[in-house]
């Protein structure tokens, strides 16, 4: 069962008669209520009381001492959290939660740095909401919520970017690592949690250290989250990042299962490394083929959040992972999502514009300059020309536009709208590689709610706040090392995974199965993005659809992926309009999929 919670803010005389009422709407139950706030959670959501006027919702995990879940606090540790709000929460604690405290009239609510449990909001007759899915506010307020044209515009626009908004109108989002400060009609966002405080590079200790202490991280983490379940089903691909999650589970949870999908095409058949993954850490593995016939155009993944998630060609995925987690009894999805994001993955030539804006030219800028060429197969000349240019941009990420598809009329009136997030304000002394990797923390917000997230509890333990802290601290250069991406996490588990997955170079995709689908299915993917809702309403620009869908002309990769994406948005609109207004509850796992 996934958690589930509700927290109702207003004062007093407004919070105590809605309680009731939508508790029994929803089929919550009322597990705190206090001065100016309400919680509704389900049997699989904790409520931590801190104080009489302050909680934490969902799953907490301390940072020093066993990687187990608190239910409860000692006195000591309440009067600490009382006495210090929320810095010494971040300071402390880890884990899924939003943070709750009444002081003085004002309410503050603080979703969690990984963003493991989701935080949506609307509101209602003065009664605000913050919820862990859009079927409990539907629920709570009694009514569905219409597309938000704007925002889904902008959504499309943005490619990926975490926003205050959503793509239903009256629906929004808090941010990972934000607190919203609530005094009666007046409202103000603030930073919680900033990746710029754990930014500067951490350089004194030898990269046989600095692996060792990310190993001992990462390792805690899974085990903190593998701690809950007794039988995770993992998504393992055979790359490094879910290698690693299988390799923690492995000593964790011995009770968890693998499962990989390949394509009919030899580029996303990853089923010989997986294979060498499992039976190195001795975990049972299942596969499945990414299958044609499990796509269809007319139905949605992320139907049930606020803005269109997924493309087209990962129906298949969340179908074999619900099928497979019922066979076998599962109780959590595990992955290795946000492993490269984490990890410092990167192409580019920052590592040495990072170095050598940090020591200055010499032997250690040179041996960047040669582990980058390496690793890129570039030129010398080349890599040192685009380090020169990184070094010389104004300090931060300039985070880019997807225009691929959509109308002029839409990318004009976008044009000056800035694509700003907290995350990318970076300080003076920011150097570029660096804002680089925290833009990546930033991108991989918006993936952390699949399809499959409706049956049970999805977990992600690569973005897990103490894991996302070490890499931070990991200087840019570092995660190049010896000519290879990711460099740090290679070294740190080289003796928990075989030395074919270690040394890795190349990863497999799916990205053949996509163009498959467009293939097979140009017709229909024409039709639906032509004389569809995207079109009708000016966010598509169908003459440039046209022109990639007609009759003989090859798509290529990135077309494939943007259509896909669009097809699925299609489809999102299409379980939009179907869907009863108010539905009390989300979709039951027993006909998911």
């Amino acid at each position: 069962m996934r958690p589930r919670y509700l927290l109702l803010v207003a004062d007093r005389e407004a919070v105590a008669p809605a309680t009731a009422r939508i508790a029994t709407r929803t089929g919550l139950a009322v597990t705190h209520s206090a001065h100016g706030f309400a919680v509704l959670t389900n049997e699989a959501c904790n409520c931590i009381a801190i104080d009489p006027d302050a909680v934490v919702i969902g799953t907490l995990f301390p940072s020093q001492g066993p990687a187990r879940a608190a239910t409860a606090l000692s006195e000591a540790e309440r009067a600490h959290l009382s006495r210090h709000g929320f810095a010494a929460l971040l300071d402390a604690w880890w884990g899924g939660y939003v943070g709750v405290r009444s002081r003085g009239g004002r309410t503050e609510i603080l979703r969690d740095p990984s963003g493991a449990l989701p935080c949506y909001r609307a509101e209602q007759d003065g009664l605000k909401l913050f919820a862990s899915d859009v079927a409990l506010l539907e629920a709570a307020s009694g009514h569905g919520y219409p597309v938000a044209w704007d925002g889904l515009g902008r959504t499309l626009y943005s490619a990926g970017l975490p926003a205050p908004d959503t793509a239903l109108a009256g629906i929004g989002d808090l941010r990972a690592g934000d607190i919203v400060m609530l005094d009666g009609a007046a409202e103000k966002t603030a930073t919680g949690w900033s990746p710029w405080a754990f930014a500067d590079p951490r350089d004194e200790e030898d990269s046989a250290a600095t692996a060792e202490r990310l190993r001992r991280v990462v390792e805690r983490c899974v085990a903190g989250w593998a701690s809950l379940y007794q039988h995770p089903l993992l998504s393992l691909s055979g790359g490094l990042d879910s290698s690693i999650v299988a390799a923690c589970l492995s000593g964790a949870r011995p009770g968890a299962e693998c499962l990989t999908l390949y394509t009919d095409d030899a580029a996303g058949d990853e089923r010989t490394f997986a294979q060498l993954v499992c039976d190195a850490v001795g975990l049972p593995l299942s596969e499945s083929r990414y299958d044609l016939d499990a796509v269809d155009l007319s139905r949605p993944l992320g139907a049930h959040l606020p803005r269109p998630a997924g493309r087209v060609e990962a129906q298949p995925y969340e179908v074999a992972h619900r099928a497979l987690a019922r066979q076998i009894g599962a109780d959590a999805f595990f992955t290795g999502n946000g492993g490269d994001n984490v990890f410092g993955y990167s192409q580019s030539a920052a590592a040495l514009a990072d170095r050598a804006l940090y020591e200055g030219p010499g032997a250690g800028a040179f041996a960047t300059l040669r582990d980058v060429c390496r690793q890129t197969g570039a030129g010398p000349l080349r890599v040192t020309r685009a380090a020169m240019r990184l070094a010389r941009q104004p300090q931060g990420y300039r985070w880019k536009p997807n225009q691929r598809f959509l109308h002029p009329d839409l990318v004009a009136s976008l044009a000056d709208t800035p694509l700003s997030h907290p995350w990318l304000d970076a300080p003076a002394s920011a150097l570029p590689g660096k804002a680089a990797h925290i833009a990546a923390l930033v991108r991989a917000q918006l993936t952390l709610e699949s399809d499959r997230s409706q049956m049970l509890p999805v977990v992600n333990p690569l973005l897990s706040q103490p894991i996302m802290e070490a890499c931070l601290a990991i200087p840019s250069w570092r995660w190049r090392e010896g000519g290879r991406d990711r460099a740090m996490a290679r070294t740190a588990f080289a003796n928990r995974l075989p030395s074919a997955i270690i040394e890795r170079r190349v990863k497999g995709t799916p990205d053949p199965f996509c163009g498959e689908i467009v293939q097979r299915k140009r017709a229909e993917v024409r039709a639906r993005l032509l004389d569809g809702q995207l079109a009708y309403h000016r966010i598509l620009d169908p003459g440039a659809i046209e022109e990639t869908l007609r009759p003989g002309r090859p798509t290529t990769g990135e077309e494939n992926v943007r259509l896909l994406e669009l097809a699925n948005v299609e489809a999102w609109l299409g379980a939009r309009s179907s869907r009863p207004s108010g539905a009390d509850t989300a979709p039951s796992p027993s006909i998911v999929g």
